[in-house]
């Protein structure tokens, strides 16, 4: 928590007002309010009105928000990870490209643990049964592991599914 949260919080329950009689009174959003007591900076235009609820220079604020700011709060709500846009599918057996997006895959990863391998990330999930032609991870169990392709022969260690690699 910033010490602009802790402020806003601390003041507010010194006035004893509620979020909707202090938004009200200072102009600001109930929700806007509370998004900064959670952590969110506020837009520089509001350091005025902030100023004038927390009794301090609006000079401070600003400080207070860049300091704010380098503790992980933002100034914008953060989009949601949608994952990448599905613009192709498998229509009898070949690859067609639609011109716009038909959805979005995001990748499951739960379950996995990821390695680097040559440079690049791989996520690889040991509750999967491995079947033939899956790219795998061949684990012995001295902890040395190779990347390959199964082929259903048996192996002397453990034999994990790579769910997901980044190629380039």
């Amino acid at each position: 928590m910033s010490r602009l949260s802790k402020m806003l919080e601390n003041e507010q329950a010194r006035r004893g007002m509620t979020e909707r009689e202090i938004a009200a009174k200072f102009g600001w959003g109930q929700q806007t309010f509370s998004t900064w007591k959670k952590g969110s900076v506020p837009r520089p235009i509001r350091y005025p009105d902030i100023a004038s609820f927390l009794r301090i220079k609006p000079e401070e604020v600003a400080e207070l928000a860049n300091e704010a700011a380098l503790q992980g709060g933002g100034t914008s709500t953060k989009m949601p990870d949608m994952g990448a846009p599905i613009m192709g599918r498998d229509v009898n057996g070949d690859l067609r490209f639609d011109r716009a997006a038909i959805g979005y895959a995001k990748p499951n990863t739960r379950g996995t643990y990821a390695a680097r391998v040559g440079g690049h990330h791989i996520w690889i999930n040991p509750k999967i049964k491995p079947m033939p032609g899956n790219t795998v991870v061949f684990r012995s169990a001295d902890d040395t592991a190779r990347v390959g392709i199964y082929d259903g022969e048996e192996f002397d260690g453990e034999v994990h599914v790579v769910t997901l690699m980044e190629m380039v």
